[in-house]
Order: C-alpha cells, then sequence, then structure tokens
C-alpha cells in the first residue's frame, strides 16, 4: 500500500484553483478531485503497520484549521521546475498538527522527513518547462488568495498508481476538533 496522510480541499476551494488553469506547453493540470495538502508521505507500507498507524492517528488532537491561500510557486526553484503550486500562508497551527503527525511517524518506525515543511497544494506538473516559461503565469496570478479555508479534518490516503497517473483513496478520516 502507497500510503500518505494529508488535509482535504473542499469542492468550492479546488473549483477556484481549477479556474486557475491555462493551456500551457509541458504544464499537466491536476484534476480537482486530486487536489490536497500534504502532511506526510509514507511509501509504501504493509498492511499490518498501516492499520497499526490508523489506530494512532485517531488519538491526535488538534483544533479545526483556519488556513490562506496566498501564492503561487514551483518545486524546484531551480531553471527546470516540476511542479507549480498554490501555496499556504504560515500558520503556526497547521505547522504544530505537522509535527505531531511527523513525530508519530517516525516513532511508528516510518522514515521522517529531510525537507522542510512548505504547505501548498499542486496545481500541476511540468516537463520540459523553464523557470522564465511560467514565470509570466505566477506574475499574472501574484494576487491570488483565498483566505477563511476552514479544515475540520486530515486524512489517510492510499494511493494507486495507473496509467493515468496516481488516483487517491480515503482510507481514515479524522477529525479535528471544533473549539
Amino acid at each position: 500500500m502507497r500510503l500518505f496522510i494529508a488535509l482535504p480541499i473542499s469542492e468550492s476551494i479546488k473549483t477556484q484553483l481549477a479556474e486557475l488553469k491555462q493551456p500551457m506547453d509541458g504544464v499537466h493540470w491536476q484534476s480537482p478531485d486530486q487536489m490536497h495538502l500534504t502532511l506526510k508521505f509514507l511509501g509504501e507500507t504493509k498492511e499490518s503497520p498501516a492499520q497499526q498507524l490508523t489506530d494512532y492517528l485517531t488519538n491526535i488532537e488538534h483544533p479545526v484549521l483556519s488556513l490562506t491561500i496566498n501564492k503561487l510557486g514551483t518545486f524546484p526553484q531551480s531553471k527546470k521546475p516540476r511542479v507549480l503550486w498554490a501555496g499556504i500562508k504560515k500558520n503556526d497551527s497547521l505547522t504544530t498538527l505537522h509535527e505531531k503527525i511527523e513525530q508519530l511517524c517516525t516513532s511508528l518506525g516510518f522514515d521522517p522527513e529531510n525537507r522542510s515543511f512548505i504547505p501548498h497544494i499542486t496545481l500541476a506538473r511540468m516537463k520540459d518547462v523553464s523557470k522564465e516559461d511560467i514565470a509570466p503565469f505566477i506574475n499574472q496570478h501574484e494576487q491570488f488568495h483565498i483566505s477563511d479555508i476552514l479544515v475540520d479534518q486530515f486524512v489517510l490516503y492510499e494511493s494507486r498508481l495507473g496509467s493515468d497517473g496516481a488516483i487517491h483513496h480515503q482510507l481514515q478520516n479524522i477529525k479535528l476538533e471544533k473549539h
């Protein structure tokens, strides 16, 4: 099983993000039903550890999140970016939730993440697109902003690779607390 933990994105936010879509050579737009904000990628996992993880995830207590999308960007930021994303404004509560999940997963034997947590929603994958090619699109949308995005759960997903890319299936929804 190929697993990851993420925040689901509401249909209204997916619609707003999908409205950014423009035909561009080498840019393959993400299907809105695949959009999410990854908290932890776990990779290939046997069923037994996955069940144990599910049991522990339900014990995480954390308040509902209010997030803001405030920029577009690319990964990597080199001359040949491969991912176009919508970035989340710095949010201490989101960072804390990420740290709780990271600590839990590490304690269960999953590999720790070596990269900094940069919360984002993937909009598109790019091939043979230079930074100069995508810069006008990013500049055109530098005022793009969606605020007050309420997130009341996180999800353990299974990702199945197919001929058309990955398909994500929700395995477990974990509710965040209302305060």
